[in-house]
């Protein structure tokens, strides 16, 4: 039987640790109690599972992430949106922020000799709410591996625990295409033996590591980390040696991958899985000589503005980390920051813009763009040669509509 209604009160905030540490079993109990919960609000992240799909009406959902599913719950008025830099979530969960939960649900593994327990999979934000919650409940998974970093947690922290032992959920990597390549190698001129590298997921960024993976020494200090990144620290590719600081360890705030990368993370003694404060905190990335952000976006504009949330309207993206990484990167010796994407849509509509919908990065921010027609190095250009580069990098039947957008708005 559950428990959950002698811990959740009505109106009460329940934050819930996110990808592959959503501790699916707790939320399902949770959904079972909510009748007799009144105003309950559920704040959620990136979830990879279909557990969102079974939320009924009179639970509420908040969240910072607009990706699938969460873009259909935000479309449909279903999931409120927080726009927030993920540097910022610490403050937001905290005991003094705006989103601090009343209720904490979190999943680990079972306890060693002495009561402890590891978050094991993502630290990220759930080691906030471990600390800001009212009340703590805890899915004890034994499938969730013991990693080091923030994720040691003693059992007498849990108000409660449900004992499971079902697979994690999984996160495939995707396929890049001969046009990711493309880009990727644009990108790869940017990342030389010895790099830190932070790379966004998706088909990009699994093109960029397969552009890079003749390089030596590269280092990690990532918000995610996933297979491919896991099979090159298994294959002495990354190796984190020269690393100012956290020399010889890769960085990150949680594990986003299938059974068989969750089976290499839990064999790596090289790894940390670090919450927030440590893996999007500037200092400690401008600490890192030659280090390299890579991203992606939706669209950018002439003055090399980026928008990575919304398209036609409509929320689907995320703030996320990429803001908080691409000025923190600059500020490293030798680092430096890329913006990369299709110059065009599938449908042909130019992902260069005169104006971008949505400003997720000030052009002040950002320092290089590319595409699969070359780069365009823009950071401490003036707005006239802002808007020259990055149309010569847009699809070369769209340049001329673009100088003449150029031209009317005076650049």
């Amino acid at each position: 039987m559950s428990r959950i209604p002698d811990h959740v009160r009505p109106h009460d905030l329940v934050a819930v640790a996110q990808v592959l540490g959503e501790p699916t079993a707790l939320v399902d109990e949770l959904l079972a109690a909510a009748p007799s919960l009144e105003g309950v609000r559920l704040f959620t992240g990136m979830s990879v599972s279909d557990v969102l799909t079974r939320v009924p009406a009179n639970v509420g959902l908040v969240s910072t992430v607009g990706m699938a599913p969460n873009s259909g719950l935000i479309a449909s008025g279903r999931m409120d949106l927080v726009p927030l830099h993920m540097s910022q979530l610490p403050w937001a969960l905290g005991e003094t922020g705006p989103l601090r939960p009343d209720v904490a649900l979190v999943m680990v593994s079972p306890p060693d000799a002495d009561g402890w327990c590891s978050l094991g999979v993502t630290a990220d934000y759930a080691w906030t709410i471990l600390s800001s919650a009212r009340v703590v409940l805890a899915e004890v998974n034994e499938n969730v591996p013991v990693i080091a970093g923030d994720t040691r947690v003693h059992v007498d922290r849990f108000a409660c625990t449900v004992r499971t032992s079902r697979p994690l959920p999984g996160y495939q990597r995707a396929t890049p295409t001969g046009l990711e390549l493309r880009i990727a190698a644009n990108v790869a001129r940017y990342i030389h033996d010895g790099s830190c590298v932070q790379v966004g997921i998706g088909k990009l960024g699994e093109a960029v590591l397969t552009a890079v993976a003749d390089r030596r020494d590269l280092g990690v200090h990532s918000g995610m980390i996933g297979d491919t990144m896991l099979e090159m620290m298994r294959d002495g590719v990354i190796t984190n040696a020269a690393k100012d600081a956290d020399r010889g360890l890769a960085v990150a705030g949680s594990v986003l991958g299938s059974s068989r990368g969750l089976a290499l993370a839990a064999r790596e003694q090289n790894l940390r899985i670090l919450s927030i404060e440590q893996t999007h905190d500037p200092a400690r990335i401008a600490a890192l000589p030659d280090f390299v952000c890579v991203n992606s976006a939706l669209e950018v504009d002439l003055l090399g503005q980026v928008n990575s949330e919304t398209a036609g309207g409509r929320y689907v993206g995320a703030i996320g980390g990429s803001v908080d990484f691409l000025r923190a990167s600059v500020a490293a010796p030798g680092g430096r920051s890329v913006v990369a994407l299709p110059a065009a849509t599938s449908k042909g509509r130019s992902r260069i813009v005169p104006r971008v919908e949505t400003v997720t990065a000030l052009g002040s921010d950002v320092d290089v763009i590319t595409t699969e027609h070359g780069v365009a190095e823009v950071r401490g250009q003036s707005a006239a040669e802002r808007a020259r580069r990055v149309i010569e990098i847009a699809a070369p039947e769209q340049r001329e509509k673009l100088r003449k957008a150029a031209a009317e708005m005076g650049l």
